[in-house]
C-alpha cells in the first residue's frame, strides 16, 4: 500500500505542476489557447486521482 501512497503523490505533483505551467504560460502569452486548456483540464484530472489514489492507501 506505500507503493500506492506514492505513485498517488507523483500523479498530485505532477498535476500540480501542469496547472501552475499552464497558468504562467497564459498569463506571459496573455490569452489561454486549446494546448493551454488541454493541459489545465487534464492536469486537473490527474491531480485528483492522485488524491484519491494517495486517500485509498491511507486508510
Amino acid at each position: 500500500m506505500k507503493t500506492l501512497f506514492y505513485v498517488g503523490l507523483g500523479m498530485q505533483l505532477f498535476g500540480l505542476t501542469a496547472v501552475g505551467l499552464c497558468f504562467f504560460s497564459g498569463i506571459k502569452n496573455g490569452d489561454y489557447g486549446q494546448l493551454e486548456l488541454a493541459q489545465l483540464i487534464l492536469g486537473s484530472i490527474v491531480f485528483y486521482l492522485g488524491n484519491y489514489l494517495k486517500g485509498r492507501a491511507s486508510s
